[in-house]
């Protein structure tokens, strides 16, 4: 029931639906020692319309991100940082697909991963 609940909420860009989360963090934490040990992983481009779809309510105090990893067709992975609201007392993730609230609390994805968007110059480059 809830993955219907989640579907029938249109999700917001860069949105992604719980059951994904749990099967990317799931990746993760089985295959991502090996996935970095084999890649180059440094960091994540964050939009900024995404941190505003998850500080701009009434209960996210902080935010936490979760990594993930997402099996392509191909049977290689993709690197996706997630994050979510998390409130007041840092315990507790806010997500919430629920057609008839005013407002809904979503994951987002981060798929942005360096190498690919990486900063080009120092202080975290080095030449």
């Amino acid at each position: 029931m809830a993955n219907d609940l989640q579907k029938s909420i249109p999700l917001p860009k860069d949105a992604i639906l719980l059951t994904t989360a749990q099967e990317w963090a799931a990746n993760w934490n089985k295959h991502g020692a090996s996935y970095l040990s084999e890649n180059a992983l440094k960091a994540f481009l964050i939009p900024q319309e995404d941190i505003k779809g998850i500080i701009d309510n009434d209960k996210t105090f902080h935010i936490r991100g979760y990594l993930g990893l997402e099996k392509l067709e191909n049977g290689t992975f993709e690197p996706h940082m997630m994050v979510v609201g998390v409130d007041k007392d840092k315990v507790n993730d806010i997500i919430d697909y629920n057609p008839t609230a005013k407002k809904n609390y979503f994951i987002y994805d981060f798929s942005e991963p360096c190498p690919n968007t990486c900063n080009k110059i120092e202080p975290f480059i080095n030449k």
